[in-house]
């Protein structure tokens, strides 16, 4: 009976940690979806109103650099960095995106990225997200330095 209890009790105490898991690759399912096709409105459909992006300084033209990263607070400001990474300009290497997300834990999820491989314009990164109330509160972009 002991062991059934520790049992249902571990089930109990991971359950949160599954969901959260879920709930994160839906929001960034959706996301990363929302990036492929250009559309604006979906990207921003994930974010809170008081989500913070940083990103590296020079993304979305007109920011001011905070120690070379640009921060975009609030959900309006998001939008200001999301309207140029989905414009027509954009969206051909979002198209070529590929990804893969990593768990930390506390709401936290790693989007491992890469654009337009095996071509001159190959990039990658991880983007670190905090994901609450099937929100996106805080992303972190980070853009490789080395070329592949």
């Amino acid at each position: 009976m002991k062991t059934i209890l520790k049992m249902a009790a571990v089930f109990l105490l991971a359950a949160p940690v599954m969901a959260h898991a879920d709930d994160a690759k839906q929001v960034l399912d959706r996301h990363v979806a929302g990036m492929k096709k250009g559309d604006l409105e979906a990207v921003m459909a994930d974010y809170a109103d008081n989500a913070v992006v940083i990103t590296p300084h020079g993304i979305a033209p007109g920011q001011k650099a905070a120690s070379s990263v640009d921060v975009f607070p609030g959900k309006s400001n998001a939008r200001k960095l999301f309207s140029v990474l989905t414009d027509k300009n954009h969206v051909g290497g979002n198209r070529s995106m590929e990804t893969r997300y990593e768990d930390r834990g506390n709401d936290v999820t790693a989007m491992y990225w890469r654009q337009n491989r095996g071509t001159p314009q190959d990039v990658s990164g991880v983007d670190i997200f905090v994901i609450r109330d099937g929100k996106i509160a805080f992303q972190d972009v980070t853009v490789d330095a080395s070329p592949h």
